[in-house]
């Protein structure tokens, strides 16, 4: 039985990455990666996988968690023979990440001599297949696609010496729990075991316990710790009025290089159109895309073909995308540790950056939930003015406490409830609202047996009620949003210390 993790260790910060003990070819990759002084977690990191030690660590996004684990495994792991391994094995829970993993990873095999093959959903299957008959020392994995190739007698992990679970939280949250076991268990119990995550919360600890033997823990830094590098705002403002701002917003502090985060596939598809129309060039990336077009809406992103990127929280994670000027959350995440993950795409490796999130007084809770984690109150956006936004907000508060108790789900529900009923009353409810009290009528009407439910809008069993003409744009007005592409660039010079100064 494994034993339970050690407690933090602490190494002394080195000034380069010549005093962890590194080989002279992996020192040439570090190079050519660009790297000047190791990380925190690549200084505390590295020497405890060169021991030959099982890890567990946790740190902040954009923290340099990919080459902590790769330089120093990379550089004590041995090679396969050919049509054989692989030796050590990344997996990882998304394609954006797998991806990632392999671009870092083709540097240092350049200088290591290694082979890697990588496997992920969203492309076919015999090109993964041939390159696994042929052998390689390195296999980076998603877990789906890994468990397919397992099943069918493709994939043969029995000499897997370094086993890597990549962004492990994550992968929990996901509901991989079930095929990270069954890999593990295709795996030597003699491996080395490396799991590193955002946080080492009681459930990855619960769920990964019995997968590692008597680990080096490394945190550097806590549960709900924020970037510093990224400075933080929220802009108040109705339901009403959010797709108008986000093109106003996007105009006023300039629309290059953006990350907007959003709740849904099909409300991500939906904001690319309304921007397009707008004249700014954006492309979506979520799951219902295929691995080839969320790869291609990344490369357009990173090369400057388009300035915004339009995404789900399959984003959210891992992605390194350099020089990101700032995220908007057009919806704040359900998961307060999500929101973390998001503003962290901006402010990277030492750079800095800001964020900003559009709260609605629905979404006013699932903020309050971001601040307690952090424990700390984000400050009001101050140019929302100049956005035209003409709704009040006075459920929002200014001097909120960020360690005050808040309601629990059941209580949100009742008081999402509430508002909807006062909105829809006064006439003022959207689809979604009006759904919302259609469903409370529903229960009322079965209980009270007062009226036809057709008369009172509620859904007949087994058949969806039909939304009206009227609340949903038209064929011919999405094919106009989606024909539009043209573009347009600010000058360097139209934003900057002044835009950041009028922030504040």
């Amino acid at each position: 039985m494994a034993a339970k993790p050690t407690s933090s260790i602490s190494v002394s910060n080195p000034s380069d990455f010549k005093s962890l003990h590194l080989s002279q070819n992996v020192l040439k990759a570090v190079e050519d990666l660009g790297y000047q002084s190791p990380s925190p977690v690549q200084a505390q990191a590295i020497p405890a996988v060169l021991s030959g030690c099982d890890v567990m660590a946790a740190a902040q996004t954009g923290t340099g968690k990919t080459a902590a684990f790769l330089l120093p495994s990379l550089d004590r792991l041995g090679h396969a023979r050919r049509g054989q391994g692989p030796l050590m094995l990344v997996v990882t829970p998304t394609r954006e990440l797998a991806q990632q993993i392999d671009e870092v990873s083709s540097v240092i095999c350049r200088h290591t001599g290694h082979h890697a093959v990588v496997l992920v959903g969203g492309v076919g299957y015999e090109p993964q297949k041939k390159a696994l008959k042929k052998g390689c020392d390195l296999l980076v994995a998603t877990p789906g696609r890994l468990i397919d190739l397992l099943n069918q007698g493709f994939a043969d992990l029995s000499q897997v010496q370094t086993l890597v679970l990549d962004e492990a939280d994550r992968m929990l949250d996901m509901g991989f729990i079930r095929d990270i076991r069954r890999i593990v268990k295709e795996t030597p119990s003699s491996r080395q075991t490396l799991l590193f995550s955002a946080t080492l919360s009681d459930d990855v600890l619960s769920n990964t316990r019995e997968l590692v033997h008597d680990p080096a823990r490394i945190e550097i830094a806590p549960k709900g710790t924020a970037a510093e590098t990224v400075d933080q705002y929220v802009l108040p403002l109705e339901a009403s009025e959010k797709n108008a701002a986000l093109p106003r917003l996007l105009k006023l502090e300039g629309s290059e290089r953006v990350i907007v985060f959003c709740r849904g596939k099909h409300r991500a598809d939906g904001l690319c159109r309304k921007l397009r129309k707008a004249g700014i060039t954006c492309a979506p990336i979520h799951g219902n895309r295929t691995q080839n077009q969320r790869q291609h809406s990344l490369e357009r992103f990173r090369q400057g073909e388009v300035d915004v990127l339009v995404a789900t929280d399959v984003l959210a994670r891992g992605i390194d995308i350099p020089d990101v000027s700032y995220v908007v959350n057009f919806d704040v995440p359900g998961e307060a540790e999500d929101y973390i993950h998001r503003i962290g795409r901006t402010g990277r490796a030492g750079e800095s950056g800001w964020a900003i999130t559009f709260v609605t007084e629905d979404d006013y809770l699932d903020l309050r939930d971001a601040e307690k984690l952090m424990g700390k109150v984000i400050p009001t956006y101050t140019r929302g003015q100049e956005l035209g936004l003409e709704g009040g907000t006075p459920w929002f508060k200014e001097g909120r406490n960020p360690k005050e108790k808040l309601p629990n789900k059941k209580a949100r529900k009742k008081m999402a409830q509430q508002r909807a009923a006062a909105r829809e009353a006064g006439g003022e409810g959207s689809g979604a609202t009006r759904r919302v009290v259609r469903n409370s009528r529903q229960r009322g009407s079965r209980s009270q047996g007062d009226g036809p439910r057709r008369a009172q809008g509620v859904r007949q069993e087994g058949r969806p009620e039909r939304v009206s003409r009227g609340s949903r744009p038209s064929s011919q007005a999405k094919a106009n949003g989606d024909g539009n592409r043209s573009r347009t660039r600010r000058h360097p010079g139209d934003h900057g210390g002044a835009r950041a100064s009028a922030r504040r």
